[in-house]
């Protein structure tokens, strides 16, 4: 759901910051820690907070290590959820406090088409990211993908990558590409999804797409570099 968007609003004590744009692809950070995305300066908050953590149907919440988390929205109603804790938002408003702190923090956000339109980017510092990435990369680093492998899940989300119209049938245009057969296409990507699965911290991947979303945009494991020649003409 690429067309998706959010927005978070900071009650921070007796002030109100934002609203601003949470990135679409990237991860957003917030806590004591420089370069955050979302900083709070004072000792009395956590180190890390809480991170948003970018997802094909939206964003999922990790709780940090310390203070647990309060969720009111539609969905999961009034619920407080433990430490490390992921939690999936959904379009709509909800509001994630911290009721353990010694002071007020109370995150508003919303989902939705247009949640985020002409507001700033909240953003963590090209640092943040960076350590983010070598952390997350792990899974897909750890794998050590066959040449055969890499060429087969470049060319099933050649689409992602080069931002392109989605095919209706990803693994058959993979194999068109590749010249492998559907049925080949179809035991690879299962095959790297599971090994990735039982590597990776948070939800499983399930579907293609979020296999794709993971290794593209996420971890950014699976690039340009990985294209077959004939697909690296052009940009959707």
């Amino acid at each position: 759901m690429d067309d998706l968007q959010g927005r978070v609003t900071l009650k921070y004590r007796d002030t109100v910051r934002g609203p601003w744009q949470i990135p679409r692809w990237e991860v957003l950070s917030v806590g004591r820690t420089q370069g955050y995305g979302l900083h709070l300066p004072n000792s009395w908050v956590p180190s890390k907070l809480c991170r948003f953590l970018p997802w094909e149907q939206g964003w999922v919440v990790q709780v940090g290590p310390r203070p647990r988390m309060r969720v009111q929205d539609p969905y999961v109603g009034d619920h407080t959820f433990d430490r490390a804790a992921l939690v999936a938002l959904q379009a709509g408003e909800c509001l994630l406090s911290f009721p353990e702190l010694d002071d007020f923090v109370q995150l508003g956000v919303v989902i939705g088409p247009d949640a985020g339109a002409g507001l700033p980017l909240a953003e963590d510092d090209v640092l943040v990211r960076d350590e983010f990435r070598s952390r997350t990369r792990y899974a897909v680093g750890h794998l050590t993908l066959t040449p055969n492998q890499r060429l087969v899940v470049a060319a099933t989300f050649a689409y992602l990558i080069k931002g392109e119209n989605k095919p209706a049938n990803v693994a058959a245009a993979a194999a068109a590409i590749t010249g492998k057969g559907e049925a080949a296409v179809v035991k690879t990507l299962i095959k790297v999804r599971d090994r990735v699965n039982a590597e990776k911290w948070g939800p499983k991947l399930e579907s293609y797409e979020q296999l794709g979303h993971y290794l593209v945009h996420l971890t950014r494991s699976i690039g340009w570099a990985d294209l077959p020649e004939e697909l690296r003409g052009s940009v959707g």
